[in-house]
């Protein structure tokens, strides 16, 4: 396996490199902030396995998918005995199960048959700490009793350990100094290597070396790109701008009408860019989500009867189509 291995991921990667079925855990759970290496462990692990019809590697986007689907057609059986029967079960990112109480619920009996019937399962989890509260207090005190692993941030120098691999196996010939300031500048692998990829491209349409001052134009580039992306941050900054607010006001317990506008608009904005739920948004200005509903509904009744606020709210969207 072409892998690196350090101090951030040893202990994992020792647990998945010897891992037998038969003598593990009946629950084993690797967690992790994003980026560093989960899911290609969990690959590594069902691959030196052996996949076979006795054992199933997935994410926790599929299991629900598929549970939906087949609820839906009424081809629950099929689905039941597909992961209720399996020795070895693999579920990748398992957060993402928040939110889906029915799909959880279905979990907890998948659970219940596989151990039942001698299985083992393995899980990750992108989250700093193990928490699975999402999961209910039962589902979660059971893949907690089981092994437990971390996977740490890999620090400054594993990072550029990694990259000078990386780019030794690429065949790329890059400034070293580069490499360090990917390191200084990133927190995880896959955004190391999204760098690195967005680097090459670019000093190609520059016609450029990997060099450093073909690097310092790159990263200046990024950031003027990141200033106009149309995310929740971004948008507050410029409603903030626009409206003639401080962010920290937007954003805070302030109320005065020229607060609340500003905030409104913000919020507005946020929904019809972005389109993300309520209670996400709700985080940016830590109210809860109904709060944001009315905000929307005000705002957008306020935008059909003012042309002025109309004006403003253009400048924004415009800022973002640029």
């Amino acid at each position: 396996m072409n892998w690196f291995i350090s101090e951030f991921n040893i202990r994992a990667w020792r647990l998945i490199n010897h891992y037998e079925p038969e003598k593990a855990s009946g629950v084993t759970l690797i967690y992790g902030p994003k980026g560093i290496g989960k899911s290609t462990l969990l690959r590594c692990l069902f691959q030196r396995i052996g996949p076979n019809e006795e054992s199933v590697f997935t994410d926790a986007l599929s299991f629900s998918r598929q549970y939906a689907y087949a609820a839906q057609d009424n081809k629950l059986n099929p689905f039941r005995q597909r992961y209720r029967s399996t020795r070895l079960l693999v579920i990748d990112d398992l957060q993402m199960f928040e939110g889906k109480a029915k799909t959880i619920e279905e979990l907890h009996y998948t659970y219940e048959y596989v151990m039942e019937n001698g299985g083992k399962m393995v899980f990750t989890l992108e989250d700093d700490l193990p928490q699975l509260e999402f999961l209910g207090e039962r589902l979660a005190s059971r893949f907690l009793s089981g092994v437990v692993l971390p996977i740490n941030r890999p620090q400054a120098n594993e990072m550029e350990r990694f990259l000078d691999e990386y780019t030794h196996q690429k065949h790329l010939f890059m400034d070293k100094s580069v490499l360090g300031i990917i390191a200084e500048r990133t927190d995880n692998l896959a955004d190391a290597i999204r760098v690195i990829e967005q680097f090459v491209q670019f000093a190609e349409l520059q016609q450029d070396e990997l060099s450093c001052s073909c690097f310092l134009a790159y990263w200046e580039n990024e950031a003027r790109k990141r200033d106009t992306v149309a995310d929740p941050v971004n948008i507050i900054r410029i409603a903030a701008q626009t409206m003639q607010v401080p962010i920290e006001e937007l954003i805070g317990p302030g109320r005065t009408p020229r607060i609340n506008e500003a905030r409104q608009l913000a919020i507005y904005t946020i929904r019809t860019l972005c389109q993300i739920s309520y209670p996400a948004i709700a985080c940016y200005f830590n109210r809860n989500h109904s709060t944001m509903i009315t905000s929307y509904k005000k705002m957008a009744e306020k935008l059909n009867n003012n042309d002025e606020l109309n004006k403003k709210y253009e400048i924004i969207l415009n800022t973002f189509k640029a």
